[in-house]
């Protein structure tokens, strides 16, 4: 009883048939001869369905089932062979596959390294085996969304009701809220429940003091601003180009963001009024996804000593 594979667009699984006739003399000579052409030998016919033979291909030894019709105006491509490929451009990726998407015939089902089950085109694999892109689970995306969301005391539900694809649903600890939040602002915390919080000016936040070196010796430049967390704006706000180097030199802690947001302003009005040419101009600030705020290095002593001053005032 051999396994028969189908047309993939059928989009019937395989199947052991039972009631296939192998006598040839019912077979039409020009069925033989075409089946030859076509890489396949004449296997046998199905008494129920008239109009469908099965060939057997030379390559694979794989059953085909055909129609009569396709056999004489076409070259049926053996499903069996095609299967087999993707298994090996599978491996070739790192990943085992399982099936055949019942859902579109140019996609498959695979087993990632990490145990979950993909879906995933047969051309993204192949670029997978060729290095130029790498394979991102979804379920393993978000449970890492899921424990970013626990960290600032939220619950993630699951797809957000907006239906943008960079958003989440998610459920606050605190007082049970549900709401939609980017991801990116998940990861950062730049974002505040729309039930129970005051807002960014009413919570803790720190005036920094940002270096940037760009890269070959293109320049130096510091920038003063004020955020809840200075290190994740740096990471994933600025936008920066390739090759820039940054880091955070230095934070003052302040506990609401009024009182931050006023010191950052002194600051600002001090270097500007005091020293003007220190100033970057947004023309310049191709480097950087902010078009202000930025300093040339020769100011980096005088806004240190800005921050001293400010920091021995708030801790004295």
């Amino acid at each position: 009883m051999p396994l028969v594979h189908y047309s993939r667009r059928s989009r019937r699984a395989p199947a052991h048939v039972a009631h296939i006739l192998i006598d040839h003399r019912l077979a039409k000579p020009s069925w033989h001869s075409l089946a030859s052409q076509h890489g396949y030998r004449y296997f046998g016919r199905d008494p129920k369905i008239r109009a469908q033979v099965y060939l057997r291909c030379l390559s694979c030894d794989g059953v085909m089932a055909v129609h009569t019709h396709v056999l004489r105006t076409a070259r049926p491509e053996c499903t069996s062979c095609y299967l087999r490929a993707m298994a090996r451009e599978a491996t070739a990726a790192g990943l085992e596959f399982l099936r055949p998407c019942p859902h579109d015939s140019h996609r498959g089902i695979y087993r990632a390294s990490c145990g979950h089950e993909v879906s995933r085109q047969r051309v993204f694999v192949q670029k997978i085996g060729a290095g130029k892109v790498a394979l991102r689970c979804e379920t393993c995306l978000e449970n890492r969304n899921a424990a970013e969301a626990r960290k600032h005391g939220w619950i993630l539900l699951g797809a957000p009701s907006n239906g943008d694809p960079n958003y989440r649903r998610y459920l606050h600890h605190g007082c049970s809220h549900q709401q939609d939040i980017t991801v990116s602002n998940m990861l950062s915390g730049r974002f505040a429940c729309h039930s129970c919080s005051e807002g960014w000016l009413s919570d803790t936040s720190y005036i920094y003091l940002d270096y940037f070196e760009l890269p070959d010796g293109a320049g130096e430049f510091v920038k003063v601003g004020m955020s809840r967390r200075p290190e994740a704006r740096l990471r994933h706000q600025f936008d920066l180009a390739d090759g820039v180097h940054a880091e955070v030199l230095e934070k003052i802690r302040f506990d609401t963001g009024a009182e931050a947001l006023r010191a950052e302003k002194q600051i600002h009005k001090t270097l500007r009024d005091a020293h003007p040419e220190w100033v970057v101009s947004a023309e310049e600030l191709d480097w950087i996804g902010v078009t202000s705020e930025i300093y040339r290095i020769e100011a980096l002593p005088r806004i240190r000593k800005l921050f001293a001053d400010l920091r021995a005032r708030t801790e004295a």
